[in-house]
């Protein structure tokens, strides 16, 4: 999938390719969390509005605002478009099929292309108040879609053709609607059907521990009404509810792709963990995770914070019922990782990738970025161990410039992805020392 931002808060602009590894690197406070922010939101409000998880009330609020913005301009030629009809028996019932013909393909994929803009426009909307601030993060969002109109548009409609005359004056509307619906699903498309999206936010280790007590501030905010100093994106606040919602047994009826989840969870816990994560489920459903190593059992708040920054991959990955269809964004997968645990994470991150899913990482991390270049050059070897084709991955390196961000496409080959932003920083380390030491030895004479 290939998206455009416009004046994304530092960021003037910047040209995304999202593939089956998706890397973010760079400074902080360059919006790289931001930019994820904005992915994550655009396939989950898509999921909604188009997928197995759709949100009828949000569609039918979304259909209505581009109508409102479409009659101005279109309603008149939507009225002359030439109509036919003919009746169908389906499931025992009389339906009207009414026949729109198009005779100017070239004004219809014009509205098309509208239309599509329009839907986009709504969508910035949801991302923005998904910040849960009053300001405006995002400006314009670009997804191009190929605006190929049919000849021939058929309306349904389950009143009988003798008494259809009251449904006449609706048709331009059911128009309207249907290609409304054409253009989501065009999206819907492009985002290769992620039904299932998850958010590891940074700080895991301090909303596993917490969790209850900031999921009360967030219910009451949200449902009660009562004012609360919880105040976090709607992506945190997902992960926060979908951790509460596994540990109160709402995923429990799912069933899971339980042959690549062991293969992953497994993975995590001898390599990270070193020790396994193990549930005690109480007499309500309610469940509870602690650390075993060597059969000894570890309460959480006592586990290393390498286990809990873990935990979550662990227990999501438990509750996902088709990797294939899930999108994971990780912020940070190396925090409160020792640098050889953050070179199995990055073999972990590939491992998801290679497992069907669909995943974006943020990162600080050259010891994550050089094992994917590891992983990369395996590929390329023919080599059996954990490896990844150059062509599955993008990269973007995200820099501080004056009063801006500059997002930059990160050059991707054979021998892996060019690191420039850590060699700088590594440059202006090894000069200073070198400076440092000269002065030592200048001094010692």
């Amino acid at each position: 999938m290939k998206l455009k931002v416009e004046n994304l808060a530092k960021i003037k602009e910047a040209d995304i390719e999202v593939k089956n590894l998706t890397l973010f690197v760079g400074q902080n406070s360059t919006n790289k969390s931001y930019m994820a922010h904005i992915i994550y939101e655009l396939f989950k409000e898509i999921s909604s509005l188009g997928g197995r998880k759709r949100n009828w009330n949000k569609q039918n609020q979304i259909q209505s605002s581009i109508i409102n913005q479409l009659s101005s301009s279109y309603s008149e030629y939507f009225k002359s478009i030439k109509k036919s009809y003919s009746e169908e028996v389906k499931e025992k019932q009389i339906w009207t099929i009414v026949s729109c013909q198009i005779d100017d393909i070239e004004y219809l994929t014009k509205i098309l292309q509208d239309i599509n803009q329009l839907v986009l426009n709504e969508l910035v909307k949801l991302i923005n108040n998904s910040f849960n601030t009053k300001i405006n993060i995002l400006e314009k969002l670009l997804i191009e879609t190929e605006a190929i109109p049919e000849k021939t548009i058929k309306i349904y409609c389950n009143t009988p053709l003798e008494y259809f005359s009251e449904e006449e004056e609706n048709i331009p509307l059911r128009i309207m609607h249907s290609l409304i619906n054409t253009s989501v699903k065009k999206l819907y498309n492009i985002l290769n059907k992620y039904d299932n999206s998850y958010y590891f936010p940074v700080s895991r280790t301090g909303f596993v521990l917490t969790q209850e007590e900031i999921y009360a501030g967030i219910f009451r905010d949200k449902f009660r009404g009562q004012t609360s100093s919880t105040k976090l994106g709607e992506p945190t606040i997902d992960f926060i509810q979908t951790f509460a919602d596994i540990k109160m047994g709402k995923y429990s009826w799912q069933q899971k792709d339980t042959k690549q989840t062991k293969e992953l969870i497994n993975f995590l816990e001898t390599n990270i963990i070193k020790g396994s994560i193990k549930e005690n489920t109480t007499e309500q459903g309610y469940t509870n995770y602690y650390l075993s190593v060597k059969n000894k059992k570890i309460d959480l708040h006592m586990a290393s914070s390498t286990t809990l920054e873990t935990l979550p991959f662990i227990v999501f990955l438990k509750n996902t019922i088709d990797i294939t269809k899930t999108f994971f964004i990780i912020e940070e997968p190396e925090a409160h990782l020792h640098p050889k645990a953050q070179i199995q994470m990055a073999k972990f991150i590939v491992m998801l990738s290679n497992a069907g899913a669909k995943v974006l990482v943020t990162t600080h991390s050259d010891y994550i970025l050089g094992e994917i270049n590891n992983c990369i050059k395996r590929y390329e070897l023919k080599n059996n161990n954990i490896s990844i084709s150059k062509d599955d991955i993008s990269a973007y390196l995200f820099k501080n410039k004056p009063n801006e961000t500059i997002v930059k496409k990160m050059k991707i080959d054979k021998f892996g992805i060019s690191n420039e932003n850590f060699d700088e920083a590594l440059d202006d380390l090894l000069e200073e020392s070198g400076k440092l030491t000269d002065e030592i030895l200048k001094n010692e004479k």
